[in-house]
């Protein structure tokens, strides 16, 4: 049954199921990037965003490949900036 007041084509977005674990899974391996490898962690910045570009090329989840950039992007910039803000850099 559907909701009388409730439109064709509306409701809550769906997200891929591996989109979640793949944003986590980013932001582990851009905070670990960034922490150990500094700005040599760019390589490894680059290397996801290819690797994602890649898996979505091929064929796969647009929001698993946009929650894994997301996630390098976020963990290895808070890294930089809390370097930065510490005086390390």
């Amino acid at each position: 049954m559907s909701d009388p007041g409730r439109r064709q084509g509306e409701g809550s977005p769906t997200i891929a199921p591996a989109a979640v674990p793949l944003l986590l899974l980013g932001l582990i391996i851009g905070f670990l990037a960034g922490y150990f490898l500094l700005w040599w962690g760019l390589l490894v910045v680059l290397a996801v965003l290819v690797g994602a570009v890649a898996m979505v090329v091929r064929g796969g989840s647009r929001d698993a490949g946009t929650g894994v950039i997301l996630g390098v992007l976020a963990g290895y910039g808070i890294v930089i900036l809390l370097a930065a803000f510490r005086g390390v850099l």
